[in-house]
């Protein structure tokens, strides 16, 4: 190392000078304490990112073919791919990580040019935006301006950690019409490297062991046995496999979002979902594995008469406005019409004339309130124009009661979502209620300024939503469970126009 200015101005010129091997030992030396003295300046004097000065996109966008590259690869690890020139950077991250094999699970970040000094400016993320850095948006910037002519390269940097550097060259330029503005990988050779596997190093000895057999008497490390190793590998993983058919698929794939686990289900659910870190994260990606394809729900005429049975009973009975009585509840002789239209009457011990002694009734009208299908105003419930709307349509009453799922706000909101999903993927009892309980913990919700959201508070925050479906699935004592996930389903994916 050269000697260290004590000037503050010269010693910004001194690090900004360093070579990328200076600055590798500056790094080592810094953390091991072996320097100090005016390097206690270096976190002020850091080089600042910087805006760039771009070029105008072309009036007309071109098609690009590209070479990606993993840079220091033995043997070489590449793809040739198309991709229109008007592209953002955003989405061309997203292609590269498709076409590539990775996960999208580590920061990433594009530097014009060949990228070989770590104080040369680069396009910020909404990440890097949060943590205070400055510079011009990789999402407002496009390929072809940053990529002009034939031989121009960029740098894709993905995983800080294990530092994954990708070269990416302009080999050729043509006119860009509507028969070739989709995605396609041309070629390449070899598979990507397993995530997290420690860098180029890594991965080289990893591939060499394979490539050899696999010897048990040579693991590499840190794996402690041949088992270890191929436990941790991807299911079938082969280092020299690549299918181009297969990476053109997959870039198709993640640009329609589909690649992501939440894809295709409503947003505050995604959000949700997004949020969760550890073993909620786990549970979470489960139930949407096990949701399947994300297709709105057929139900057949017996399924929308059951779901549509509870609503049309309170809508029947309330009639076109009922006077409620000076305590605020339903007449008797509505809360009795009620009890036998749902069949309530078969199990319920009593007259079920009284809406404060048949709880049952009191929620359904509760719900059907929440659900929009009722209002009360100056003494009289009466329905809805939403209701009215649809009161001789059994199908689009039932899909307007799920379009309006869950129901509450706040904690219940969130519990009544993730309810919803445990639901759709056939999850159900105290095990639902636990993982919703440990995902709610992980959204940071709190109860009694516990320390998470028990089972009990989780049930108590999903009541209205799970009242609500399991009265269309065939009321409190006789649920049918099958009917409860498909509802479930139809409640996230939406309802088919036909049975």
């Amino acid at each position: 190392m050269r000697p260290v200015p004590t000037d503050p101005a010269a010693l910004k010129t001194w690090v900004a000078n360093l070579s990328r091997d200076e600055l590798k030992v500056l790094t080592q030396q810094v953390s091991s304490g072996a320097l100090t003295g005016g390097l206690g300046l270096l976190g002020d004097l850091a080089p600042g990112n910087r805006e760039f000065d771009l070029a105008t996109p072309p009036d007309e966008p071109s098609l690009f073919t590209l070479t990606l590259e993993l840079r220091g690869s033995t043997p070489r690890i590449w793809r040739r791919l198309d991709l229109p020139g008007d592209l953002t950077l955003d989405v061309v991250h997203t292609l590269f990580q498709a076409v590539m094999g990775w996960t999208d699970s580590h920061l990433h970040r594009f530097q014009p040019g060949d990228g070989q000094s770590y104080n040369q400016p680069y396009f910020v993320t909404e990440f890097d935006e949060d943590e205070g850095d400055e510079g011009t948006r990789e999402d407002g910037v496009r390929l072809d301006q940053v990529l002009r002519t034939p031989g121009d390269r960029l740098t894709y940097l993905y995983d800080f950690g294990d530092g994954w550097e990708h070269r990416v060259t302009l080999d050729s330029v043509v006119p860009l019409t509507p028969g070739n503005r989709e995605p396609v990988c041309l070629g390449g050779a070899r598979a990507c490297p397993p995530e997290d596997v420690g860098g180029i190093h890594g991965y080289q000895e990893i591939a060499a062991w394979l490539r050899t057999g696999a010897p048990a008497n040579d693991v590499p490390e840190p794996f402690e046995d041949a088992d270890h190793a191929h436990g941790w590998l991807p299911v079938d993983y082969d280092a020299d496999a690549f299918d181009a058919a297969e990476a053109t698929a997959a870039m198709q794939l993640w640009v329609r979002g589909e690649h992501r686990p939440w894809h295709g289900v409503p947003e505050p659910l995604a959000n949700l979902v997004q949020g969760l870190r550890g073993q909620g994260w786990v549970d979470a990606t489960a139930w949407l594995t096990a949701l399947g394809p994300r297709a709105a729900v057929g139900l057949d005429e017996e399924d929308v008469r059951r779901a549509g049975r509870p609503w049309l009973a309170v809508l029947d009975a309330v009639g076109a406005g009922t006077k409620l009585t000076t305590a605020g509840y339903l007449p008797p002789g509505v809360v009795a019409q009620i009890a036998q239209s749902t069949g309530m009457t078969d199990w319920w011990i009593g007259k079920a004339n009284r809406e404060d002694l048949t709880w049952p009734v009191a929620a359904l009208r509760e719900n059907a309130q929440h659900l929009g299908l009722l209002r009360k105003a100056k003494g009289t419930l009466a329905p809805t124009a939403r209701a009215r709307a649809v009161r001789g349509h059994p199908r689009e009453l039932v899909a307007t009661v799920l379009q309006r799922l869950p129901l509450g706000k706040g904690f219940a909101a969130d519990a009544g979502w993730l309810l919803l999903l445990g639901l759709a993927a056939g999850d159900g009892g105290a095990a639902l209620d636990e993982r919703v309980a440990q995902m709610l913990t992980e959204r940071g919700w709190r109860t009694h300024g516990s320390s998470g959201v028990s089972a009990s508070d989780a049930r108590r925050g999903s009541r209205v939503t799970l009242g609500a479906l399991e009265s269309m699935a065939g009321g409190h004592r006789a649920v049918d469970a099958a009917l409860l996930t498909r509802l479930a389903r139809a409640t996230l994916l939406g309802v088919t126009n036909n049975q």
